[in-house]
């Protein structure tokens, strides 16, 4: 949590279950959209803020609560720090990264932790690996490339 409250901030976290960063709202839920966050514009409204992400971390909802400094440009609302505005938007790498494709948003209800059944590993079918190594006696054997043709 922040030692001094920003003039205008937003309260943000990471969802407990799958990491994504969350924004506190109006309805006092966690939303994955920052243009949903409730804002505080004073320093109570920044304490009321930090003491709702303090109670929420405190029951394991989200991770390491803390206030964003916002400034407002054209009715909008962005994050002054740059690790803030990369938060929102994603990683800053991954268009430069072929193949990648940006996961769909989740929809409230979404995830883990909230009604969803999670499958213990154990379950979890490992996909073939497209090229195995023979097993013999428990070791992999080891082949000569050269040879093979």
């Amino acid at each position: 949590m922040s030692k001094s409250a920003p003039h205008i901030s937003v309260l943000t976290a990471n969802r407990l279950g799958d990491g994504i960063v969350v924004f506190l709202d109006f309805e006092g839920a966690w939303n994955e959209n920052i243009a949903e966050a409730v804002v505080a514009r004073d320093p109570d409204e920044a304490r009321a803020l930090e003491d709702r992400g303090a109670y929420d971390a405190a029951h394991n909802l989200v991770v390491e609560p803390y206030l964003v400094e916002m400034r407002e440009e054209g009715g909008r609302l962005t994050p002054v720090r740059t690790r803030e505005r990369i938060r929102v938007a994603g990683p800053s790498i991954l268009a430069d990264v072929p193949g990648y494709a940006s996961p769909s948003p989740r929809l409230r209800g979404e995830g883990w932790g909230e009604g969803q059944r999670q499958t213990p590993a154990s379950e979890q079918a490992a996909a073939p690996h497209p090229n195995p190594l023979p097993v013999k006696n428990g070791e992999r054997e080891l082949h000569d490339l050269t040879q093979a043709a």
